[in-house]
């Protein structure tokens, strides 16, 4: 069985781009190819200038943390930790001193979030949007140069999932971040400047 058949992409800098398709069309077997969770049987997977079949796992370990970024449908925060905690916990992970600048940036990014009056609020204490713009400052701390949101509105209602896909939006426009939105909610899809339509493991 081919999961994937010639897919041929680019995801610039700057672009949120959504990938939209049927269960079982490929979606998440190419978001999982891109972001270095599985390795393609043929082909190739660049990531900044890095081809990823080329790295051992230790060092595609380190290669994901470093520049790849990851929002997730159940926004996966620490419930012991504050949301300004839960931000700048990636670097706290990837052996970063959390110094000023990195806490000016956890400021910065949840300003543009629009979560920055709730830094010292713990996760139960936030409202689901709230919780999402969270997990995407933490995904976005890092700097990464490609960030993924794999069906980010699926447990969210319509308004607070038109904010947080403007932020999304706003995430690749104004951080230059290549932004790639696995969803299957046209509504959703509109939101992104460039919509990849996947059939039958194919870019159709």
């Amino acid at each position: 069985m081919h999961a994937l058949r010639g897919a041929n992409l680019d995801l610039p800098r700057g672009r949120f781009t959504a990938i939209m398709g049927p269960s079982g069309s490929g979606k998440s077997t190419l978001m999982h190819c891109l972001a270095g969770l599985d390795q393609p049987s043929g082909g190739t997977v660049t990531v900044a200038g890095t081809d990823l079949g080329s790295l051992d796992d230790d060092a595609l370990t380190i290669f994901r943390r470093e520049h790849i970024g990851f929002v997730f449908q159940s926004f996966n925060l620490l419930p012991m930790l504050t949301a300004g905690e839960n931000i700048v916990l990636p670097l706290e992970l990837g052996g970063r001193r959390v110094d000023d600048a990195a806490r000016e940036r956890a400021r910065m990014l949840a300003d543009i979030l629009g979560v920055a009056g709730r830094l010292g609020h713990r996760p139960a204490e936030l409202s689901g949007g709230q919780q999402q713009r969270v997990a995407i400052a933490r995904a976005l701390i890092t700097q990464p140069d490609l960030l993924f949101a794999d069906e980010p509105t699926g447990s969210l209602d319509s308004t607070t999932s038109a904010e947080v896909l403007d932020h999304l939006r706003r995430s690749s426009r104004e951080l230059g971040q290549a932004v790639v939105m696995v969803t299957h909610e046209r509504d959703a899809a509109a939101y992104a400047d460039y919509v990849v339509t996947m059939q039958d493991g194919r870019i159709v």
